[in-house]
């Protein structure tokens, strides 16, 4: 994991940014507030599956399997 604390203010924004979050600007006011936030979009919350985000290969799948039955 990223250690936010010794991020320079221009990395911390381009972090908050590439997950989503449009930070104002970061001034010695608001960094520990975007330090936090970027802690926050860093650690999901407990209990939630984790996001992948490696390519993936598209196999054809489905996630219903009614197209094949066991045979008996």
């Amino acid at each position: 994991m990223v250690d936010v604390k010794c991020l320079s203010d221009r990395d911390l924004q381009k972090q908050l940014k590439k997950l989503g979050f449009s930070p104002g600007p970061i001034l010695p006011s608001t960094r520990k507030v975007y330090e936090q936030k970027l802690v926050r979009l860093l650690v999901p919350p407990p209990g939630t599956p984790p996001i992948l985000t490696g390519p993936r290969e598209p196999d054809g799948s489905t996630d219903s399997d009614d197209s094949e039955e066991p045979s008996l």
